[in-house]
């Protein structure tokens, strides 16, 4: 890619709130199968017989020489997908639809079918600025695809985009199912696309539906105890954040204020007597600052030291 396209794309990564040596020094870090199988709740004689039947892919599990099964989050969402599927009774074919779904290379899809993506966003009353804006990026990225490392395919997914829109952008998305006599139509959206792409979302809410929250899904992960030192791993928690949530559960603070994004309530905590109100507020917090929904935290130390720190979009 040339330095002017370079420097062009890398414009428009930041007019969306991060930048381009965040999102290549972080991606790894998401992509690296560092996580249990066991944090899933699946045993392994299940996750076996789903990936024989077809509904598990090696995406960038790693299993170990002792026999244990090493998982990315990315698989980590798609298999906690699959228990709710399952739970709902939907079955494998079906299931497997899904996942040649959520982990086709959208990316290249889009590259492939511009010319009708356009006219598309043409035909949903998308402003020629906003249009123009995205033919540019499409032809940036089909210059820089070649040149992107294979580990980071996973990302140009559908789950995967998910998942990086929630974490860029504190956005919520949903995989729906919904079923028409004995066949199963599959979607997804986010709410922060909903008003753009209207059309599309409406029909979800006008018949009965399965919707699956992949937020949800992290926010369970993130409420998780034994998966704390896997979010410090995979920088959906850093060590000042981790320092908050300590001191929560030391008592080790006079005060803590948390400063939200968008606009909500600021938060404030003090001292309290009741220690289970204190844990609770531990998850609370880590869920908080995990999704990057805070915009400044202040921590007042019963030694009178201080801990100040502003959000950071992480990717």
């Amino acid at each position: 890619m040339s330095n002017d396209n370079l420097r062009e794309l890398e414009q428009t990564i930041n007019d969306h709130g991060f930048t381009l040596q965040a999102i290549e020094k972080v991606y790894p870090k998401l992509y690296e199968p560092i996580m249990n199988l066991s944090m899933t709740g699946v045993p392994a004689r299940t996750y076996f017989y789903w990936k024989k039947s077809g509904l598990i892919e090696s995406f960038g599990a790693e299993e170990s020489k002792k026999g244990w099964i090493k998982i990315n989050l990315i698989e980590y969402l798609w298999i906690k997908i699959i228990v709710i599927l399952r739970d709902y009774g939907v079955p494998f074919e079906k299931i497997k639809e899904t996942k040649e779904m959520l982990f086709s290379n959208y990316i290249d899809n889009l590259i492939t079918d511009k010319d009708d993506y356009i006219e598309f966003l043409r035909e949903s009353n998308f402003s020629e600025e906003k249009i123009n804006e995205t033919i540019r990026v499409i032809d940036l990225v089909k210059e820089e695809i070649n040149s992107s490392p294979e580990e980071f395919e996973i990302y140009h997914t559908l789950l995967g985009n998910l998942v990086m829109e929630l974490l860029l952008k504190n956005d919520k998305g949903y995989i729906t199912l919904s079923k028409v006599e004995d066949e199963y139509d599959v979607g997804y959206f986010s709410i922060k696309t909903m008003t753009e792409f209207e059309s599309l979302v409406a029909p979800y809410f006008d018949k009965p539906c399965l919707f699956i929250p992949v937020r949800s899904i992290i926010e369970e992960f993130l409420d998780d105890d034994k998966t704390e030192k896997t979010a410090v791993s995979i920088n959906l928690l850093d060590l000042k954040e981790m320092k908050v949530i300590e001191a929560i559960r030391k008592r080790d603070f006079k005060e803590i204020t948390i400063k939200l994004e968008s606009n909500k309530e600021t938060i404030i905590i003090e001292i309290e007597k009741d220690g289970n109100i204190l844990d609770q507020k531990a998850k609370e917090v880590k869920r908080i600052l995990g999704l990057n929904e805070y915009s400044e935290v202040t921590i007042k130390f019963r030694n009178d030291k201080n801990l100040y720190f502003k959000n950071k979009t992480r990717i």
